[in-house]
């Protein structure tokens, strides 16, 4: 039993005497509060990318940590650093002029490094946003009014990203369609949809073109208006129920107008449509009546029924235009 007791005691010191005198172990782990390398951060990096691309990058996007001061804005190639982002649950702001802003929700591991890819859409443009009033006068049921709105819309996304667009006057939306003969969205407005069925209404009221893409982001046109609203249209005189000849002369009342503008003659064929038109012709000096040949370098009009009809035009694009005047060419 003395020999056992000697033994442990022999033990006891051996154990105080090591740890008085052994260094301690290493603290390098950052997790460690008592290491030199102790943080509470984490490395946060990525790229800011167009929509639909893996490579692409967005250089200028501003990229914001929520609740902090730590801010910077990318690169040419998109990417962004952030070596010390705070641990825990973070919000990172990404914003850009004509993208969508976009908020990232992370779990920043302390210690921990994160590599992370956004995409921000592009906004859709709309430009060249135009407003175009048209009076036609008809024998029945009289004249018609109506407005319209013509604009260019692109999409940097591509154009399959734009998803819907619309013209907004006052409280009064009206959707456009795409016309892909003249690449622009368009949408015709009688006055009979309007107040008062009234196209003076529109007089003074701001047109705005919205586009929205497929994630919902918006662009929008500058504010456009109506320039005028043309009331007086041409009288046609001649060729009146028949004509001699096929290779007829038109023949209206001149319009009496403040503003500068041309003529549009158009002649339709009962049996075919539209067989001919010229648009800017000049009103010339004569004080009362315009003439205008049909032209001898083209065939002469068939045997058969016509109207034609005949209208003011002013620099904006803005018409009056004539009842229909019916006229018979008869074999020659």
């Amino acid at each position: 039993m003395r020999n056992f007791k000697t033994i442990l005691v022999t033990l006891w010191l051996s154990a105080a005497i090591l740890n008085g005198c052994a260094p301690d172990a290493p603290r390098d782990n950052p997790l460690d509060p008592g290491s030199p390398n102790h943080t509470t951060d984490g490395n946060l990096s990525g790229k800011v990318l167009i929509l639909n691309s893996l490579s692409v990058g967005i250089s200028g996007a501003l990229v914001t940590i929520e609740g902090t001061n730590l801010a910077q804005v990318t690169a040419a190639d998109g990417s962004f650093s952030f070596p010390n982002a705070p641990s825990g649950s973070i919000s990172v702001v990404i914003t850009k002029s004509s993208y969508l802003n976009d908020t990232l929700r992370i779990a920043m591991l302390v210690g921990g490094t994160l590599d992370t890819l956004v995409h921000l859409d592009a906004l859709p443009q709309a430009n060249n946003a135009v407003v175009i009033t048209n009076k036609t006068d008809h024998w029945y049921p009289g004249p018609v009014y109506t407005a319209s709105v013509s604009a260019s819309v692109t999409d940097p996304d591509g154009p399959l990203d734009v998803d819907t667009v619309y013209v907004k006057i006052d409280s009064l939306t009206f959707g456009m369609n795409y016309n892909a003969a003249l690449n622009v969205y368009q949408v015709t407005i009688n006055a009979d949809s309007l107040p008062n069925n009234d196209l003076q209404w529109l007089i003074g009221k701001q047109f705005e073109v919205v586009a929205i893409d497929r994630e919902n982001g918006i662009g929008l046109s500058p504010g456009f208006y109506v320039t005028r609203i043309i009331e007086s249209e041409p009288l046609p005189t001649s060729p009146f129920q028949d004509t001699t000849t096929n290779y007829p002369v038109f023949s209206w009342g001149r319009v009496i107008v403040s503003f500068e503008y041309t003529y549009q003659l158009q002649v339709v064929s009962l049996a075919g449509g539209t067989i001919w038109s010229k648009s800017e012709i000049n009103p010339g000096t004569n004080p009362d009546t315009i003439n205008y040949s049909y032209p001898s370098s083209l065939p002469g009009l068939p045997h058969g029924n016509y109207y034609w009809t005949v209208a003011v035009v002013d620099q904006f694009g803005n018409s009056a235009c004539s009842h229909e005047a019916a006229f018979f060419v008869p074999s020659q």
